[in-house]
Parts: C-alpha cells; structure tokens; sequence
C-alpha cells in the first residue's frame, strides 16, 4: 500500500484562515513598514508551502533578505520554509545545512519549542528520504520530548504523526496506526482536525494489512480535508492510496482514473519523490493488466530518478514492480537480478533499525518522561539548597576578588600586545592587497596603451596595404583577411584582458554596475548569471569596492574553470550594518577541507581579501552538489 508521503511537511503550520494570494501580495506591495511587510511575506510563505512551494520559497528569500541579521529568531523562521522547500525539490544537502544550523541555535533560546519542533522534524524526514529510519525517529522522539515539555498540542501532533510514518516505512504497521489513532484523537480534541495526511496515512497501513474497507473509509476522510483546505500534496497522496483499494479489489479501471487525478497534481507540484512513487505505482498495475514492456519502460525510469535524488525509500516499490513485469514476459533472469537489489534494500533498510533497537528507543523515550517528573520533585528541593549554595558562592567570590583584579591587569596588557600585532598584521595585508591593485592597473595600462596601441596600429597598416596589393586568387585574398581578422581578434582580447585588470566601470559607476558588465561579458550560453544587488546605488570606501569587485570575479572564473556548472545565482545586499552576499552554482562542487590543505591559492586568496575588510567567508560545498559562498562585511 502507498503512503508515508514526508508527513512532516504537511503540519509544518495551518493554512486554512489567511487571505488570498492576490490580496496578499498587494498588501505586500503597498507595505513601506519593514517589520510589517516581513510578516506578511512569512505569511504568504506559510500560505504557500503546499499549493505553490515556489511561491512559498521566494517569499520566505525575500523575507530573509529584508531581516538579514537584525532578528535571529525571525530569519530562523523564514529559512525553515527555504528548507521546506529545498527538501520538496530533493536538495537535501541544503535541508541539512538549514535544520543543523537551526537547531543548534535554537536549543540554546527559550519559548522558540513550536519551531524548534518543526527543524527537528525536517532533519527527520531528510533522514527519512535516505532510508535511514533509526536517525528520522531519534529525531522525531525528540520533537516529541520538547512538545510534551511545552505542552503545545500541535507540536505533540506533528512528533507522533511523523513516528508514526517512520514504522510505517518499516512495515510496523500495527505500531504505526497507534500512533496515528493518537494523533487524530489529539488532533479531535484539540479542534486541530484538518491534517489529511494522518487519514491517509491510517488508510494506508490498513491497506497493506488487507483491511480494504478501514483503509477506504480513511482515505476518503483524508481526501475531503485536504480538498477543502487546498492541500494538494495530501489530495494527491490520498488519491493515489485510494487506487491501491481499488487495485486490491480488481478495479484497475477506476484506479488507472484515481492516478491519473494524482498525476495531474504531482506534475504541478513537481516534486521528485511523489513523481517516483507514482511512476512505481504505475508500472506495477501495467504488470497487473499484462501491458509488462510498459512497466519496465516506466519502473527504470523511476528507478533513473530515483537514483539521481537520492530517494533510496522508494527503492524496494520500485524493484517490486521491475520483477512482477520481467516476470510476465518470461525474463527470469532479470527478474532474479532485481530481487538480489530488493533484498539488498530491504537489508539495509533494517540493518541500523531492528524492532528490537525501535523498542529501545521508545523505551528511552518513556524513561525519560518519568525521569523528568522525577527531576521536577528535586528541582523543587534545590531551591532549597540555592540559599546555601548563593551565601557560600558569595564567600569564595569575595576571596577570589582581588586575584581577579590581579589576573584583569595581566589581560590588558597581553591585549594591548595582541592589538599591536593585529594591526600590524592588517597593515601588512593591506599593503599586500594594495601592492597587487597597483601592479593590475600598471599591467592593464601597459596592455591597453602599449600592446593594444601597437596592435591596432599593425591592424590599421594591414588594412592599409590591402588596398594597395594585388592577389593573384581567391585564396591568397582570403588568407590574408584571416590574418586581418586574427590582428582585430587579438586586439580585443586585449583590450578585454585590460579591463578585467582594471574595470572602468567601478572607476566611473558603483559595485552594482562594474559587477553587471563583468557578468555581461560571460558566454552565457555555456553559463546563466543571475545577479541581484540591492542597496549599492551609493558608493562604498573604495578599498571595499575592490575587493568585493575581486572576490566576485575569482568566485566567477573559479566557477568557468573547475564547477562545470551552467547556472549561478550572485548576491550582494546592504544594509545599515553590513554587506551579505552569496554565490552559488549548480556545478561539480569540491572538498573545501582538502581545497585548503592544498597548494591552490584561490579560496585562501578570496579569505585573505575579506578578512582584510573584517569580515567572514564561508564555503559549503561537497563533490557533486554544487558550491555556495556566503560572505559578510561589516560596514
């Protein structure tokens, strides 16, 4: 039976009451207050998240852009729809690098539970998409152990929801429906009851435990929710768990018109791990209605697919329905060599997550909860002892003061001896910096007044003489305007290799604009550049526009020579305190721990640059996942 569709996701919060898209967006428009205007982005984000997941991610984007380092808690919430969003469209690395960097800021703030919950989730599912079932539930017990701790009954529905679906995707069907009947009756008591993926997902383990009436009744409970509160993610799961009842019960006819309904939806969503499981399905009723060359064709398609997005979950329904089809048309052999993969999945799906380990877990997961109430009842007999505890505290602060006044003299003056060094240190970097400005400007001049002059005096002599010699064929007259072409060639590579050295551009206009016709100058046949800019129209120090000019076009040429990308996305946004900008392509990626141990200069040269201008730079990279340099400069 079908089911476990990244549960998480649908409860991340309700959708049901805010306003239209169209209203929405004009009030945004209109909005000239910052906080207010943030706000209704995030709004609309969380509007989104399951009709439109595009619009949801470049509205959470634009909000993070507008809060950019002025509120944590606020850009943590905006960055939890962008990771929504990247793990519906398979980029689990960014999902992982969102919830960890996330989490660990959140566990150290108080009263941020609800969205602490929701991080915990996601890293779940991402752990959930790679098969690794006893990761997800840690994960998921530990939403659960925060949402009892608060109290809040959504937090609590989201946790058991989600370890309901990771026994679900363990075949633990029995266990899985107890914490699914747990959910909806919180969810019931709570007047939360609009979370159609809980239905769907009882009604597929009723499914897969041949009880076809429960699972149908369920499912078109879950149907009707999601219907009427514009989820399509959980009307296309629903949809397509209603097939399987009907493909229990022979009715292919009814469940090739269910599919094609949830179909429809997947390609609007487009959202790889839906569009592999569907595929799946399909070829396994193709291989139930004899067309088997067709199952095949489709089942290796999903399996293609599901190799490139890592959705190692969905490989056991795909092997299944390769071997029903190689089995209809008599190819035993293949068949045979699908079910060792099968079993090899299947093998390591439980390796890391036995029954008995499950248990464990829930047991802990039990144990803790009492030895918190256990915890509380002492809590409330150290109060007694912190009295004690403070008076003695007291004694030996007074006895430690005057070794501390002692020790904070010392301080100062390793301080001031370490400032001394810093700023000889920053000078001499400067130095450096300014030295290597001062040689690209002289060689640029030399190129652009000497080399370039002189080639295009031999060009102007070249033409000159033409008109003035005699050819005796076609060919020698040709030969000779490929030499004229070759002089003109060379001329503007020179005059091209001049103005990268020193742009005119930044001489006579702003960071934004010599940037922009840097970029302009790319084959953008071979490279798509995206550039957004946002609050350069003033001119920077020079010093900063330079280098931030410099690490752009190394990142560029770092990009054109090694990521054999053919899209970058560039970033660079000022505000009050600081410029923030990201540079990321869709390339090959690298190692940045080895990049650095090596004799390349680049990214050291890139560090170099902004920590001259104080500032940070970070690279988040990894073989085959594309790079993304973010960098902050304080102003």
């Amino acid at each position: 039976m079908r089911g476990g569709l990244l549960f998480f996701f649908l409860l991340a919060f309700l959708n049901s009451f805010s306003q239209d898209n169209t209203a929405l967006k004009k009030a945004i428009d209109n909005e000239n207050n910052s906080s207010k205007k943030i706000e209704l982005l995030i709004q609309q984000a969380d509007k989104n998240k399951n009709s439109d997941p595009l619009l949801s991610f470049h509205s959470a984007k634009e909000a993070a852009k507008l809060i950019g380092n002025t509120n944590r808690i606020e850009l943590a919430r905006a960055e939890f729809y962008m990771a929504l969003y990247y793990n519906k469209s398979e980029k689990v690395d960014s999902v992982l690098y969102f919830t960890r960097k996330n989490i660990s800021y959140l566990n150290s703030q108080q009263d941020q539970s609800v969205l602490l919950v929701n991080f915990n989730n996601l890293e779940g599912g991402y752990y959930m998409h790679l098969n690794k079932q006893r990761d997800a539930l840690e994960r998921f017990y530990a939403s659960l152990k925060i949402a009892d701790a608060s109290g809040d009954a959504l937090s609590r529905i989201k946790a058991l929801g989600n370890i309901g679906w990771a026994y679900m995707e363990l075949n633990q069907f029995d266990t899985a429906i107890a914490h699914f009947k747990r959910t909806i009756a919180i969810m019931q008591s709570s007047n939360l009851n609009l979370f159609a993926a809980v239905y769907n997902n009882v009604a597929s383990c009723f499914g897969d435990l041949k009880k076809y009436d429960s699972a149908k009744k369920y499912v078109l409970t879950g149907i009707d929710i999601a219907r009427k509160n514009n989820d399509l993610i959980a009307e296309a799961n629903g949809l397509n768990i209603l097939g399987s009842v009907y493909e229990a019960n022979h009715q292919y006819k009814e469940e090739l018109e269910v599919l094609m309904k949830a179909e429809s939806i997947r390609e609007k969503l487009g959202d790889p791990f839906f569009i592999v499981s569907d595929m799946a399905t399909i070829a396994g009723l193709y291989s139930k209605t004899g067309q088997y060359q067709k199952g095949i064709d489709i089942g290796k398609k999903a399996l293609d697919i599901a190799r490139k997005n890592n959705i190692a979950i969905k490989y056991p329904l795909i092997y299944l329905s390769l071997i029903n089809n190689y089995e209809g048309i008599g190819d035993y052999r293949s068949a045979a060599e699908v079910y060792k993969q099968l079993n090899a999945a299947k093998d390591s799906m439980y390796a890391d997550a036995s029954p008995q380990a499950l248990a464990e877990m829930q047991t802990k997961y039990e144990t803790e909860k009492k030895e918190r109430m256990i915890e509380e009842q002492q809590n409330r007999l150290a109060k007694n002892k912190i009295v004690i505890a403070a008076v003695i505290a007291l004694v030996v602060l007074g006895s430690l003061l005057a070794y501390t006044q002692y020790r904070r003299y010392q301080w100062k003056q390793e301080a001031r001896i370490r400032t001394a060094v810093l700023k000889q240190q920053e000078e001499a970097t400067k130095a450096v910096i300014e030295a290597e400005e001062g040689e690209r400007q002289r060689i640029a001049k030399d190129l652009h007044d000497g080399v370039g002059q002189m080639i295009s005096a031999a060009k102007m002599n070249l033409s000159a003489y033409e008109s003035n010699v005699y050819f005796k064929n076609e060919d020698e007259k040709q030969n000779f305007e490929k030499i004229i072409a070759l002089v003109d060639e060379s001329c503007r590579e020179v005059r091209t290799v001049s103005h990268n050295m020193m742009p005119n551009a930044l001489l006579k206009n702003n960071l934004s604009s010599a940037i922009q016709e840097f970029i302009d100058k790319l084959d953008h046949k071979k490279l798509k550049v995206h550039l957004y800019t946002q609050g350069l129209e003033e001119r920077l120090d020079s010093s900063v526009e330079t280098v931030l000019y410099r690490v752009v076009q190394e990142c560029v040429n770092n990009v054109i020579k090694h990521a054999n990308a053919n899209t970058l996305d560039i970033s660079i946004v000022r505000d009050n305190d600081a410029i923030t900008g990201t540079i990321e392509d869709n390339g090959k990626g690298f190692d940045p721990v080895e990049s650095e141990k090596s004799d390349g200069i680049g990214l050291k040269n890139i560090r170099t640059r902004i920590e001259y201008l104080k500032g940070t730079v970070d690279f988040d990279s990894s073989p085959g996942k594309g790079t993304l340099v973010a960098l902050h400069v304080p102003l």
